[in-house]
């Protein structure tokens, strides 16, 4: 495949199933080789975060396992399993610091 990475292709999976929690770490998996997508699978241990990044393109997240924090200048939401959200483009934004979780985060640009 050109584009896509680190995805079944003989047998269907979960998507959270490709990643693990690992404790005080957050583990990240590309599953794209494109300059204008990125789709990367997140784990973040119980208590780990990302400071606040703007990206270069619109950003969706999409929670796999757990609940996420997502804090901006307009206070914090908490994501559970099976919710998403979008980010503009440019917009800073922080996640995580809460219990562990798994999301997909697309960016597209």
């Amino acid at each position: 495949m050109e584009f896509l990475r680190n995805l079944p292709t003989d047998d269907p999976a979960a998507l959270a199933g490709l990643i693990d929690i690992r404790p005080g770490r957050v583990v990240s998996m590309a599953l794209t080789r494109s300059e204008h997508c990125q789709m990367t699978l997140l784990a973040f241990g119980d208590g780990e975060s990302v400071s606040e990044e703007r990206y270069f393109g619109d950003t969706l997240y999409y929670v796999l396992e757990g609940s996420m924090p997502l804090r901006t200048e307009m206070g914090e939401r908490i994501l559970a399993a099976g919710q998403c959200l979008a980010m503009p483009t440019g917009v800073s934004h922080a996640i995580g610091g809460a219990g562990p979780f798994k999301l997909l985060q697309i960016t597209v640009q």
